[in-house]
């Protein structure tokens, strides 16, 4: 159960009623982390807005995405999103063994080539707020100016989606493993 109940789409204006719509069209029923965010219609609306951008038009191919988003999920214990991408990433081809090492925590030196580079990328900036200087270099030189920018992005993203998610203790589907 969450901290604070789903939000209602009967309880707003027409206009924010609009937003709901729109955002529940492109989503399974407005549940996770929408069903808190979704308090704040217009707020809502861009965060949606950015996840569309993220799935419909990003540089960074699918599984590359999902890698960054399962890590940051779990670094910050986000089930929901956990639940949500783990389907995804299957989908996007990435290995069972990956998604199994990714659930564990295990060390980088489990993962191979840009999966590694990813991986360490997303935990360190994380927990470090920055990423030293051969990492960086690393990170550009591998995925370019333009996707090294919208990983950096997509981490952003997900760790204020994993923070909604926690803070309102969002939980996931019924059922669902996850950590």
């Amino acid at each position: 159960m969450s901290r604070m109940p789903r939000a209602n789409r009967e309880d707003l204006s027409a206009d924010h009623q609009k937003i709901w719509d729109h955002i529940n069209t492109a989503r399974s029923g407005g549940g996770g982390p929408y069903s808190m965010l979704l308090h704040s219609p217009a707020m809502a609306q861009h965060f949606a807005a950015t996840e569309d951008y993220f799935r419909n038009n990003s540089l960074l191919p699918d599984s590359e995405r999902e890698i960054i988003i399962l890590t940051a999920a779990r670094e910050v214990d986000a089930r929901y999103a956990w639940s949500r991408h783990e389907t995804r990433a299957h989908k996007a081809g990435i290995r069972s063994e990956v998604i199994e090492a990714l659930r564990e925590k295990a060390p980088v030196d489990k993962f191979a080539n840009r999966e590694r580079l990813l991986v360490e990328f997303t935990r360190t900036l994380m927990h470090e707020q920055t990423l030293p200087d051969q990492l960086f270099e690393r990170m550009e030189s591998e995925f370019g100016r333009t996707k090294f920018v919208e990983a950096v992005g997509l981490l952003g993203h997900y760790i204020t989606i994993g923070t909604v998610i926690r803070l309102f203790e969002v939980e996931p589907p019924e059922g669902t493993k996850t950590f």
